[in-house]
């Protein structure tokens, strides 16, 4: 079984098969970026209607995933699951579309973007520091200022700095590039 076989399914994958894969693939990597990132969005990338915008997208995603899947003769193996699996599908599938084209196209793509083309700012916000015990996420943390509008609402500081200023408001320096998309924040300095 050779690399080909693994990543496409077969040792001579069609063309549009390969195109398939890497797409997914690519789409993926995409969105995993996109949960890690410090990037705070312009506000024409946030609300309540960006959120419907791409759960109207998941929803013409799963029409289209459905469709293909009738045109080939798979439905029967959609429905063959069981009712209840299959309703678990088609309510869960938009959701988890919207999902990730917000993560690709609201997150690392305007990242990116911001990375590559964007202007070095530097400016200073009254944050609130804050302390979480997670597993997941960072403990120490600070909210507020532009991070109201991010995913997740905070950066992560360390111990030091939270330990100079715990569960209280101070002046922090953000810094990083930005452009019309947003935000990218690479540094963050006490204002003091």
């Amino acid at each position: 079984m050779g690399w080909k076989a693994v990543w496409f399914g077969s040792d001579a994958p069609a063309p549009g098969q390969v195109t398939a894969t890497v797409a997914v693939l690519g789409t993926c990597a995409l969105a995993l970026t996109g949960l890690f990132v410090d990037f705070v969005p312009a506000p024409a990338l946030h609300g309540l209607h960006v959120a419907l915008l791409f759960l109207v997208g998941g929803v013409i995603g799963t029409a289209l995933l459905i469709g293909h899947a009738r045109r080939h003769g798979r439905m029967a193996l959609l429905l063959d699951q069981g009712f209840l699996k299959f309703l678990f599908l088609l309510c869960g599938m938009p959701v988890m579309l919207g999902l990730v084209g917000w993560l690709v196209l609201a997150r690392s793509l305007p990242w990116a973007w911001t990375c590559v083309f964007g202007e070095a700012f530097r400016e200073s916000h009254i944050m609130q520091t804050h302390y979480a015990p997670s597993r997941r996420a960072c403990d120490y943390r600070v909210r507020g200022g532009p991070m109201e509008r991010g995913f997740p609402s905070y950066l992560c500081i360390r111990e030091a700095f939270y330990h100079r200023h715990p569960e209280q408001q101070v002046s922090v320096v953000l810094s990083g590039r930005r452009s019309l998309f947003g935000s990218s924040i690479r540094h963050i300095e006490s204002g003091n």
